[in-house]
């Protein structure tokens, strides 16, 4: 066995120079295998995320403008409410005066009958007493006197 001694570290010699097509050549597979498909895939997918930002940004608008007329609608509907609520409270109210008018025509009727009614029972209580209070008082005289009074 020889040894060689060498002194140089890098040496320029034949298979240096294919040491070097043979990088390009893998170089030049690899770009064409590898990272051209991914630079494809990344540029695509950056698209897809930008147009799927773009979407997000049109359907928050969609959404911006349907709540703003909800709202609008919202606010009408409760100022309709209100309104009927006003209106049916006021016709209440007008109902209530109507009924407690008339229940109070219907007591004054009712107070009148039985005013009516209970001056007749006296009336008929003061005939009954003078009918049975003279043939007393003649008795009570009667007997004080002590004779028989003719009326």
């Amino acid at each position: 066995m020889e040894i060689v001694s060498q002194t140089e570290l890098v040496s320029i010699n034949a298979t240096m120079l294919v040491q070097a097509i043979s990088f390009l050549i893998f170089l030049f597979v690899i770009t064409r295998i590898m990272f051209r498909p991914l630079r494809q895939t990344m540029e695509d997918r950056s698209a897809h995320v930008q147009q799927l930002e773009h979407e997000m940004v049109l359907q928050r608008q969609k959404l911006d403008e349907i709540s703003a007329a909800l709202a609008k609608e919202e606010k009408s509907l409760k100022a309709e409410a209100f309104l009927e609520s006003e209106q049916r409270e006021s016709s209440a109210k007008q109902e209530a005066r109507a009924l407690l008018g008339q229940a109070r025509e219907d007591i004054r009727g009712q107070q009148r009958k039985a005013a009516e009614d209970i001056r007749g029972r006296i009336e008929t209580a003061r005939k009954q007493l003078a009918n049975e209070t003279e043939p007393l008082v003649l008795m009570i005289i009667e007997k004080i006197l002590g004779r028989r009074v003719q009326s």
